[in-house]
């Protein structure tokens, strides 16, 4: 959101105190009409989460939220035309984002909706949306300029500790998130406990004993060790012409070996390091190269060892690249690059094997006593989920310390194990 917007929504806030109370300053028709095409636009590129049932709970908490935003209030009681023809919906991405509109549209990520604590925060977004509409954000402060649509709305990124969330609210607010995808869509890579899955190139890792793959973004998973990263992580890249290496005779064998060095060089530079002892290697049919990351130093010799010295791979995968990495930080560097070997040589092509299906939040009810977050313990002990405690402790952060009552419902994470990386994205019907 802009600094006058901000400026905006905090006068209205504040109330604006005059004799005859808060005005409104609602867009006018060149903004509404400008933010039909952005909208339009913006929609082409990001798409919705179709569900009716989910477009339903969602304005229904949305109506909400404007009658209760003074702004929008008519005079004495009276309905006021600003709370009509409001517009609230789901876009389909894992990053926590909301928009506005000045058409009235609103637009909350699914993402948003995993990291908002509950149905209190998502009503605040919703007033703060209105009172930013109410408030004379879209009008230009130089005559005859319209101003950038959407607008940013600022998330909440906690509850209110003071006032746990009611139980109607907490049910309501479970019902809205059930089966809603988590995280990215299944042909972006599954971290699925030690395995990682990468649908697109083909690919698969493993990683040995109890550690687990985690995803970080689109594309980039870390390992983790009882939730602790490892410092290993593996990117998931465009190929950009790489192409695999091999056949087509030995010139092209060794111009394709010659790109992936100069690769693995450029992915050093970003993290202003150094490659020493680069080499091919072989695994499975795939064949890539490796080598040792030094900090870059002026005048410091190539190739000693010391803290930040790490290790890095590129594996070409049909269309794509996968980078594995490794910050060996205080570890003896011979253990390090054993464990990193170790882990290349797991690398295999998927062949038969299904993919699961991504993470959705579902609703379950564990049958047991005890506060929401001793539950939770249990049944991660137990296997009753398919990702880490802390993310779902998240997901029921607005009310871990509560005790859970005969039938009433968790938050968790799991996997359809029958559905495939063609999956789409959104609430699962």
């Amino acid at each position: 959101m802009s600094v006058r917007s901000v400026l905006f929504a905090c006068l209205a806030a504040a109330g604006c105190a005059t004799t005859s109370g808060p005005r409104a300053i609602p867009p006018d028709a060149a903004a509404i009409h400008a933010a039909e095409r952005a909208r339009t636009a913006f929609e082409e590129h990001r798409r919705l989460v179709q569900d009716p049932d989910l477009a339903a709970r969602l304005a229904e908490i949305g109506r909400e939220a404007l009658a209760e935003t003074p702004l929008l209030a008519g005079r004495e009681g009276a309905a006021a035309p600003l709370r009509e023809g409001w517009r609230f919906a789901v876009l389909d991405d894992p990053e926590a984002a909301a928009f506005l509109f000045a058409d009235r549209t609103v637009l909350v990520s699914r993402g948003a909706l995993a990291a908002l604590p509950g149905e209190p925060a998502l009503a605040a977004l919703f007033r703060s949306a209105a009172s930013t509409f109410a408030s004379g954000a879209f009008r230009p402060v130089t005559a005859g300029e319209l101003v950038e649509q959407p607008l940013s709305l600022v998330l909440v990124a906690e509850g209110d500790a003071g006032s746990p969330a009611a139980a109607g609210s907490r049910d309501r607010w479970v019902d809205l998130l059930d089966g809603l995808l988590f995280g990215q869509a299944a042909e972006y890579g599954v971290a699925d406990g030690r395995e990682l899955l990468l649908p697109r190139a083909d690919f698969r890792l493993s990683l040995p004993g109890g550690d687990a793959f985690e995803p970080a973004e689109r594309g980039v998973f870390r390992a983790t060790r009882n939730g602790e990263p490892v410092g290993l992580t593996v990117r998931e890249l465009p190929a950009a012409g790489s192409g695999p290496v091999g056949g087509n005779g030995v010139a092209a064998h060794r111009a394709a070996l010659a790109g992936l060095g100069a690769r693995l060089r450029d992915a050093a530079a970003r993290e202003a390091a150094e490659v020493t002892f680069l080499e091919t290697f072989r695994v499975r049919g795939f064949t890539g190269v490796r080598g040792r990351l030094h900090p870059a130093r002026n005048g410091g010799p190539a190739g000693a060892s010391g803290p930040g010295v790490g290790l890095l791979a590129l594996v070409p995968a049909g269309e794509f690249l996968v980078e594995v990495s490794l910050e060996c930080g205080r570890r003896r560097f011979d253990a390090c690059e054993t464990w990193f070997l170790e882990i290349l040589g797991s690398a295999d092509r998927l062949w038969d094997t299904p993919v699961p299906g991504p993470l959705r939040i579902a609703a379950v009810a564990p049958g047991a006593s005890g506060s929401v977050r001793e539950v939770l313990g249990r049944l991660a002990a137990e296997g009753g989920m398919d990702a880490g405690l802390a993310a779902v402790e998240v997901l029921n952060r607005g009310w871990l310390e509560q005790p859970l009552g005969p039938g009433e419902r968790v938050l968790i994470l799991a996997r359809d194990r029958e559905r495939t990386a063609a999956d789409a994205g959104g609430r699962q019907r």
